[in-house]
C-alpha cells in the first residue's frame, strides 16, 4: 500500500484526542481494557528465543505478534505498539514491525514512523473513515479484507514536519485468526454469530457462491478484531466444513 496523505483536524498524536471509537481493543475471545495507554516505541531486538524476545531489554514480545512473520535477529530495528501492566509495570508489545535503518541523504526514514490502533467509524462507496477527518480510499484494500464499521486497524504513519498532515504508510487488520470447525450459534436475516462471539454479515463475507450460512452449521472462518454488538471478532470469510471434506475426497 502506497503512502497516503490525509489531513487531521489537529496536529496531535493519533492516540489522543481522536473522535474515532478507540475506547477498547480486543484479545482473542475477550474484550480488553482501555487502549489509551498504548504507546509506539522504536528500538532494537536485544534478546531472542524461538517464540519470544525482548526489545531494548525492557519490552517483552511473542514472535507471533510480528507483522508479516518477518524473521527477526538480535539487533534488528523495530517499531512496537506497547502496553504496560498497571500493577507490575511490565511492558509488552502487542504488535512488532521491522523498520529500515536510515540512509544518508534520505529526508524521512522508516524510523520516523509510528503505530496506532484506529477503529473504522464509517464506510462509504469510496472511502474508509477512522474519524471525521481521516479516511483511506477503498481501492487501497484487497478483496480478501474490506474493512467494515467497528473493525480495528493497525495504522503505520508519520507526521509531516510543521504540518498537521498524517502520512499513512500501511493499514492492516489489527489481528486475524483462522478458526476451524466452529458453530454458527445464531442467525438474523443477513447477519449472524459464530460461537457466540464472532459476528458476520452475509453481504461482507467471502464464501462459496452456492452457500448460505445456516443455524448450527459447522464452518471454518477467518476473523479479524472488530467491535461489534456483544462480539469482539468479525468473520471475513467462511467455508462450511462439509465442503472442505468433499473437496479433500
Amino acid at each position: 500500500m502506497e503512502a497516503y496523505d490525509t489531513k487531521m483536524e489537529e496536529a496531535v498524536n493519533p492516540m489522543e484526542g481522536s473522535d474515532s471509537k478507540m475506547e477498547e481493543t480486543v484479545n482473542p475471545m475477550k474484550a480488553s481494557d482501555n487502549i489509551s495507554n498504548l504507546k509506539s516505541v522504536r528500538g532494537i531486538v536485544t534478546y531472542l528465543c524461538t517464540d519470544y524476545g525482548w526489545i531494548n531489554e525492557s519490552i517483552f514480545f511473542n514472535t507471533d505478534m510480528v507483522c508479516g512473520n518477518v524473521p527477526l535477529n538480535i539487533g534488528t530495528s523495530v517499531i512496537a505498539l506497547v502496553e504496560e501492566n498497571e500493577t507490575t509495570h511490565i511492558q509488552k508489545a502487542i504488535k512488532v514491525k521491522t523498520v529500515t535503518n536510515p540512509v544518508d541523504g534520505t529526508e524521512q526514514s522508516d524510523l520516523d514512523r509510528e503505530l496506532c490502533i484506529k477503529s473504522v467509524t464509517s464506510v462509504t462507496q469510496d472511502s474508509i473513515y477512522i474519524d471525521k477527518e481521516t479516511s483511506f480510499p477503498v481501492h487501497l484494500f484487497s478483496e480478501e479484507f474490506m474493512p467494515c464499521k467497528g473493525d480495528l486497524l493497525l495504522v503505520e504513519y508519520s507526521m509531516k514536519p510543521g504540518t498537521s498532515n498524517m502520512n499513512i504508510h500501511t493499514v492492516s487488520p489489527l489481528r486475524s485468526q483462522n478458526m476451524d470447525e466452529v458453530c454458527i450459534t445464531s442467525t438474523d436475516g443477513k447477519t449472524g454469530v459464530v460461537e457466540s462471539c464472532i459476528f458476520f454479515t452475509v453481504d461482507s463475507l467471502q464464501k462459496p457462491s452456492d452457500y448460505t450460512p445456516g443455524l448450527y452449521d459447522i464452518v471454518n472462518v477467518v476473523a479479524v478484531d472488530s467491535i461489534q454488538p456483544h462480539c469482539s471478532w468479525r468473520a471475513v470469510s467462511m467455508i462450511p466444513v462439509e465442503m472442505c471434506i468433499d473437496q479433500a475426497l
